[in-house]
């Protein structure tokens, strides 16, 4: 039976102390940052790729104006937002490729852990072992309906 281990990595409990740190640091720094669902996302406005130089230039020319602009129009306002961004932008860059490796590292030893147990179940099956799918989950009940339909063996001499 073909073996698959595309990782084999352990964290040790000195490297999930400081991951669970890292964790709890930026969960606290981030406290004041909303979540916004689907449809609170759906009801701002989305600048399109590439408005950054818009609207810095924008504010510039808002900063120019201000006496034409109504008196509620804040560029202060403007200013911290723009600041924001740019601040939690390169931030949220290399934590999406923090992320992408966990993500990595979770499918492999997931797809690691599947194909080990599909091999072990395969040899169960042929040993003779009752019961051996009892516990199937609707999804996996699908899965091997599925695998067995297109699994099936073709004669190597076809009859003509």
């Amino acid at each position: 039976m073909p073996r698959q281990n595309e990782i084999d990595a352990q964290l040790t409990p000195d490297q999930l102390s400081a991951f669970d740190a890292a964790i709890a640091a930026l969960e606290t720094a981030t406290a004041a940052f909303p979540v916004l669902s689907a449809d609170d996302k759906a009801s701002h406005v989305k600048p399109p790729e590439g408005a950054d130089g818009w609207m810095t230039g924008m504010l510039t020319r808002a900063n120019q104006n201000l006496n034409r602009l109504p008196r509620d129009f804040d560029p202060a306002a403007v200013q911290r937002d723009l600041d924001l961004d740019a601040t939690l932008a390169p931030r949220e860059l290399r934590l999406s490729r923090v992320l992408d490796r966990i993500g990595g590292a979770r499918f492999l030893a997931r797809s690691d852990i599947f194909a080990e147990l599909l091999g072990v179940r395969r040899a169960l099956n042929d040993a003779g072992v009752t019961g051996v799918d009892n516990d199937l989950s609707a999804g996996l009940a699908r899965f091997f309906n599925r695998s067995n339909k297109t699994a099936a063996p073709t004669p190597a001499n076809p009859a003509k």
